[in-house]
């Protein structure tokens, strides 16, 4: 699971209209305190559209179904070209990328700049406020003759809320009732945890959103909730669509809001690189043969297979102690010389090591500075899925040495075996440890992040995400069919 060639910000509105443009609803800001003052002209300051009749053109299109269009409009350039072709299906089984983050030292200041910096990165970046269409050559399903596309400024910010104000229920513990000072910090983490999963995450992240979803419901494509405790504690979720990018792409959006909340300019994010649209999730290695084995007619039969044992999976969440993996790499790294070991490598094998039903795991890679023409900062669906075996994957230098390798994959050409996918044994990691970004504001603090698990008891796979719960744990949440006895596991489960 994972922006800046082409900038798609254009030159900055005079200061003057633009306060009077797109801060005028907040105008009564301007006088509270000078760390949100420092914000607003920040935002103020922003690069947004180069003038305003531009903006309001955009902000006149209306929602528009699935059409049936020629291919010539690929050069349609009021739109954004998302993905064509085989990439479309992949694309439309997405599920959007939504996650939580919960904060102490929140203040209602906060409140109004994390609203205003949202605001400001929807402006900044005009695809947010669009809708997704697919545009269809062929009304035969089986047809892969189509087209995604975002209309941007459907949803305007001078009409639309992009961040909805949600009040706890009256029966909600605040975290600062669970995180009394007298529990030792190991049970804290657990209790917050728990705290967190149970209670939190149902009030603010939503039921499992996929891309044909959105298509279907002509639904935003980002959003954002924030939770008041009232009480120094606040917790808010950020929503983005998985057409319009990937982990990478959440992440560099939420740094952009942290920067306008803390006053800084944020770096921009390029959405035009045209290899998006034509990208394929599967590594460049992979040949017909082994394209549709992993993704057509085997891999389709397996999951047929797996629809009977829907009502045996179960979302299950791990907390897992940084300090204990650390001691864990240390012991590794003795042993092999010349191997850096990661946490990331740790805990993937160890998640390899506890799958009891599936023998093939597929693993995110981001492109970024690997795949020519695209760079460490374009937004988009960059990434690969790279099979493995997952038996193998329970030693983490195995892991190391796909990272490492010049092909950046496991299977050569033509290897990847028929079985597993016949057999519905095959299995999805995602990680998000290592690409988290916080969004802060000044006097606050970050204290836990998790992400959105609506979607994982619904998936005949076996899935699992690796993500950073606090600065001292990581989490895995699963859905595995099967488990197996892992000694890795126990090693570092806090």
């Amino acid at each position: 699971m994972r922006c800046f060639i082409v900038i798609l910000l254009l030159p900055a509105l005079p200061f003057q209209s633009c306060i009077a443009w797109s801060l005028k609803p907040f105008a009564s800001t301007l006088t509270s305190t000078k760390r949100t003052s420092s914000t607003i002209l920040t935002i103020a300051n922003a690069p947004y559209i180069s003038d305003v009749e531009s903006w309001e053109g955009v902000h006149s299109k209306e929602r528009r179904p699935t059409t049936y269009a020629d291919a010539a409009t690929d050069t349609d350039s009021s739109t954004y070209l998302i993905h064509k072709g085989r990439a479309v299906n992949m694309i439309k089984r997405c599920v959007a990328i939504e996650g939580l983050s919960m904060s102490n030292g929140w203040t209602p200041q906060a409140t109004e700049a994390f609203t205003l910096a949202v605001e400001a990165v929807v402006r900044a970046n005009p695809i947010l406020t669009g809708q997704l269409v697919e545009e269809k050559t062929s009304p035969w399903p089986w047809t892969q003759q189509s087209t995604l596309r975002v209309i941007p400024g459907v949803f305007s910010p001078e009409s639309h809320s992009f961040v909805n104000l949600v009040n706890p229920p009256a029966d909600l513990a605040s975290p600062a009732e669970v995180l009394h000072e007298e529990i030792n910090k190991g049970v804290r983490a657990k209790e917050l945890f728990e705290h967190v999963h149970s209670h939190i995450a149902p009030c603010l992240l939503e039921k499992a959103d996929f891309s044909y979803d959105q298509i279907k419901n002509a639904s935003p494509l980002f959003e954002a909730k924030l939770m008041d405790f009232g009480d120094g504690y606040a917790a808010y979720s950020i929503k983005l669509s998985h057409a319009v990018g990937d982990g990478t792409t959440f992440f560099q959006i939420v740094s952009q809001i942290s920067s306008y909340m803390n006053g800084r300019t944020p770096q921009p994010i390029n959405w035009d690189n045209p290899l998006k649209a034509t990208h394929e999730i599967y590594p460049e290695t992979f040949s017909k043969q082994d394209y549709e084995r992993s993704y057509c007619g085997p891999f389709g039969w397996g999951v047929l297979k797996n629809i009977r044992t829907l009502g045996k999976r179960k979302c299950e969440y791990l907390l897992l102690s940084k300090g204990k993996i650390a001691l864990k790499k240390r012991e590794l790294q003795k042993s092999v010389e010349n191997k850096r070991i990661s946490s990331n490598d740790i805990v993937m094998s160890a998640i390899c090591e506890m799958c009891g039903s599936s023998d093939i795991f597929a693993f995110d890679r981001s492109v970024r500075g690997i795949k020519d023409g695209v760079d460490k900062s374009d937004a988009g669906n960059f990434f690969w899925e790279i099979p493995f075996e997952r038996e193998k994957g329970v030693n983490p230098i195995v892991i190391r040495d796909i990272l490492t390798s010049e092909s950046g994959t496991y299977f050569d050409t033509d290897e990847v075996p028929l079985m597993p996918f016949l057999n519905g044994r095959v299995g999805r990691i995602t990680s998000l440890a290592s690409i988290t970004h916080q969004t802060t504001f000044p006097g606050s603090e970050v204290i836990c992040q998790f992400p959105s698990a609506s979607f994982i008891s619904d998936l005949p796979l076996d899935v699992a995400v690796i993500f950073r719960f606090d600065e001292d744990h990581f989490g895995i949440m699963h859905n595995f069919r099967r488990k197996s006895e892992s000694p890795l596991l126990q090693e570092i489960i806090a």
